[in-house]
């Protein structure tokens, strides 16, 4: 797990030295798909719902302390600590899960994001909290990307009244980037760092210079 925390999900399929022969961030650097258009994020807390699970027995624990006992660098958590104060401010639970996410899903989303260099790459994050179990969890944003919140089982995550706005706005992305060729917002190439939030209701762009701050204390 460790492991892990510190160098990312391993993303990609098995490497079987004849068809897939070497890692998938390899290929990204060595230029492997940069004729080829990507749009890659992830939710704000693909496992705080996991950790929510501990709210009331980690309440009392200094975060600080949590994060060095998951892991992290001593030199490390001052900064991530102040990259993610609302967490900070819900208690250990928000703060490891914000933490795992970050290490296990979104620093492989930058680290993707680099590895492609000047090839076409848009970053987003999805942070509209759920209704039903309160945090922009794991998967949550996939419903609006394909414009399918009516679909059987999609209310338990996201609610009775989803926004429709805001699935506008996911899933025009979409399709501005399959008929256009842009999704709508700088590269990651042109604006290191830069990435595309959908955060609310309202489907006007909401581009984030520091989006992945917390990441970038981690990387």
């Amino acid at each position: 797990m460790r492991s892990i925390l510190r160098t990312g999900l391993p993303w990609g399929p098995v490497i079987d030295g004849d068809l897939i022969p070497r890692p998938t961030m390899e290929s990204l650097r060595a230029g492997v798909g940069a004729d080829k258009a990507l749009v890659v994020g992830a939710t704000d807390d693909e496992f705080t719902m996991i950790t929510d699970r501990l709210r009331v027995p980690l309440r009392l624990v200094p975060p600080g302390l949590l994060l060095r006992r998951v892991g992290a660098d001593r030199e490390v958590v001052g900064p991530y600590l102040a990259a993610n104060g609302p967490q900070r401010r819900k208690g250990g639970a928000a703060v490891i899960g914000r933490f795992i996410s970050d290490t296990v899903f979104r620093s492989t989303v930058v680290r993707a994001a680099d590895a492609r260099g000047d090839a076409a790459t848009w970053v987003y994050a999805f942070s509209w909290p759920s209704p039903t179990r309160r945090w922009s969890l794991h998967c949550l944003d996939v419903p609006f990307w394909f414009d399918a919140l009516d679909l059987d089982g999609v209310a338990a995550i996201a609610g009775d009244n989803p926004p429709r706005s805001l699935a506008d706005a996911v899933h025009g992305s979409a399709v501005a980037l399959i008929r256009d060729g842009d999704p709508g917002w700088p590269t990651w190439a042109s604006a290191p760092g830069t990435a595309r939030v959908f955060g609310g209701p309202a489907s006007a762009p909401d581009v984030v210079r520091d989006a992945f701050a917390g990441v970038a204390a981690l990387v």
